[in-house]
């Protein structure tokens, strides 16, 4: 069954990926130029193909890695002709990502644990737990590889992580897996413009010492012997 792409939620801003996505054996690189190819269709210009060098930008990798990884979509009959996704998939089952998360900069690795976290998040509660092996396996890293990105995804607010714990028949108490709540979208995005703004204001702090700077030399400099 071919996976619909045309009814998108105006009212949620996101757009849905089949929950097969993750029995397709993509890696990070793979699963988030598609991600972010799925989005472009969804809500920009269908009809404008981003360029290798676009999408190396946006999703923090190589060119070259880029091309070999849409050779590789194109190979498997993810992408058409003109880079529009076709996800076949084998069930109605999907999860969808929120159109902001193309716009924090936080690079393919973290966006497809993100994702993977969304397709294990309870609708209810937000939350999941998966092991951090499970993580691993799924989104093809290795597990101290996704743990730095858990760590990223809780920076920028994206997630809150907890630790839990649990007492065995023995009595014994072990550590269980971390609890991840998906934080609203907004939360993040407003996280990264109190960052730009203060980077803003640093770089101006610097700019007027640095004119201060040039004025007390040159005076130094006029000062008459």
């Amino acid at each position: 069954m071919s996976f619909f792409f045309n009814q998108p939620d105006p009212k949620r801003r996101r757009f849905p990926i089949p929950n097969d996505v993750w029995k397709w054996e993509l890696k990070p690189q793979g699963f988030s130029i598609l991600a972010f190819l799925c989005y472009l269709h969804v809500h920009c210009n269908k009809n404008a193909s981003p360029s290798a060098d676009e999408i190396a930008s946006q999703l923090h990798m190589s060119k070259d890695m880029a091309v070999k990884q849409l050779s590789e979509l194109n190979r498997r009959g993810l992408l058409d002709q003109h880079m529009v996704p076709i996800l076949e998939s084998n069930s109605k089952n999907f999860f969808s990502l929120p159109n902001e998360l193309f716009f924090l900069n936080i690079g393919h690795g973290a966006i497809t644990v993100y994702a993977y976290l969304l397709y294990c998040e309870n609708r209810r509660t937000h939350q999941c737990h998966p092991s951090c092996r499970t993580i691993a396996a799924a989104v093809h890293l290795s597990a101290a590889t996704v743990m730095k990105h858990i760590t990223k995804l809780e920076d920028q607010r994206l997630i809150a992580v907890e630790n839990t714990s649990y007492i065995d028949d023995h009595g014994m108490k072990w550590n269980g897996n971390n609890q991840y709540t998906i934080l609203p979208i907004q939360m993040a995005m407003d996280h990264c413009y109190q960052k730009q703004m203060l980077r803003l204001e640093e770089q101006q702090k610097r700019d007027q010492a640095q004119k201060r700077l040039g004025w007390n030399a040159e005076n130094t400099l006029c000062v008459p012997l």
